[in-house]
């Protein structure tokens, strides 16, 4: 699986340079219909960061992210859903420009960046590293280079469509092509509605965005009344994808249930979802607690970032994800060096990057709701309430966007299922 982590990491390395992304006016108490934006919406590119992986400012938050920090930026993708930056820190706890660091495309890109802005001629020797990169988007930025216009198609590209245009060829047979899909369809939709209203077809706008979400700020009313609307639009689509890819990687893709649905699961308030993921370690290495896993690691003499023993102190503070101590992936492979089998491993592996995403979907939450905060059990009863309700009210629309091929035995989504 670590090895298919560093393919997953090269396969997302292109998009931060040339993403477009539309992002909402931060007005959390607007009309439903004012989710739709308008052209007037999309700024310039920001200044400040080496390598901007947005062109809108993160969603305002009513509060800083208390578990994953306050310098935490949730970026979008859309009006509609997360940035594949912001799921990739939450989920892995790594960002893009890390991604590209390691992959030795960093500068390459920074390089690019400049040239696309007239700043700079690209080293034909970084020109070609740069557009093997882009893969099937190398002949538009080639045009683009030598001096043609942007197409239209990378101007107006969401984050998530750069990943998959980036890609290749997406599979309902990987569980990060189902993801990558998902995003992609609920981004078009609210590029869709957006062109609509740009061309002063509102009704049709909102039509469009009601099929999908008629019963989004309902059911939300009822769940978590005081949710800013911008983060209930995110943490919507997000709990949505998470519903769409569990039910394809179920055998026959039947709607998990209970104990076959991981994340029903990791959201059971009895424990934070990470600590949901530790438990299932304990069971697999056979250690009683997170004591006697601490006792195990040292007598294996496995260390957390190659010196540092991993103790039961580290392992209580990271099954309590107490801010400033969410586990990450280095902690969690240092852990998976006790597990001999591959099929636990890549299981364990797949299962830490989701229970890390609904830690830190609970913590958004948290940081988006306008009085008082809900502690963290809370919130994490109401991720669960409304995820059951999604699950439930599925009408396949998804999936049917993304394909409709037969289920297969061997979807990676069993390595999380089964």
């Amino acid at each position: 699986m670590q090895e298919g982590q560093t393919d997953h990491a090269r396969r997302l390395q292109p998009e931060p340079s040339v993403a477009s992304v539309r992002g909402p006016r931060s007005h959390a108490e607007r009309k439903t219909e004012d989710a739709i934006g308008g052209d007037d919406d999309v700024p310039e590119i920001a200044h400040g960061h080496p390598l901007p992986t947005s062109r809108f400012p993160p969603v305002p938050l009513v509060r800083p992210l208390e578990t994953f920090g306050a310098t935490f930026a949730v970026e979008v993708s859309s009006h509609l859903c997360l940035g594949p930056d912001t799921v990739l820190r939450a989920a892995i706890g790594k960002s893009l420009q890390t991604l590209l660091r390691d992959g030795g495309l960093l500068q390459p890109l920074k390089q690019l960046r400049y040239a696309l802005r007239g700043e700079h001629k690209l080293t034909p020797t970084t020109r070609k590293t740069v557009l093997r990169a882009f893969g099937p988007m190398a002949t538009s930025l080639t045009s683009v280079l030598d001096g043609a216009p942007a197409p239209e198609e990378l101007q107006s590209m969401s984050d998530w469509q750069c990943v998959a245009s980036s890609w290749g060829v997406l599979s309902e047979d990987n569980l990060l092509d189902v993801i990558v899909a998902c995003f992609v369809k609920l981004d078009e939709l609210g590029e869709a509605a957006t062109a609509l209203k740009a061309a002063g077809r509102i009704q049709e706008a909102e039509a469009m965005v009601a099929t999908r979400f008629d019963q989004t700020l309902p059911a939300w009313q009822q769940v978590c009344p005081e949710l800013s609307l911008e983060g209930c639009l995110r943490i919507e689509t997000s709990l949505m994808v998470l519903a769409e890819a569990e039910t394809l990687g179920a055998p026959g893709k039947a709607r998990p249930t209970g104990r076959d649905s991981v994340v029903e699961s990791f959201l059971d308030p009895k424990a934070k979802p990470l600590g949901h993921w530790l438990r299932e370690v304990l069971s697999v290495t056979k250690c009683s607690d997170l004591r006697d896993l601490s006792d195990l690691l040292e007598r294996k003499q496995v260390r957390h970032q190659r010196t540092r023993p991993i103790s039961h102190d580290t392992l209580k503070a990271w099954s309590a994800t107490k801010p400033g101590m969410v586990m990450s992936l280095e902690g969690c492979q240092s852990l998976l060096m006790l597990v001999a089998n591959k099929q636990s491993k890549d299981r364990l592996l797949s299962r830490y990057a989701l229970a890390r995403f609904l830690a830190f979907m609970c913590d958004f939450l948290r940081a988006s709701v306008h009085a008082e905060s809900p502690n963290w059990k809370e919130a994490q009863r109401m991720l669960l309430t409304r995820y059951l309700q999604l699950v439930e009210a599925r009408d396949g629309w998804l999936s049917e966007q993304i394909a409709s091929a037969e289920s297969n035995s061997q979807h990676p989504l069993n390595a999380v299922n089964s």
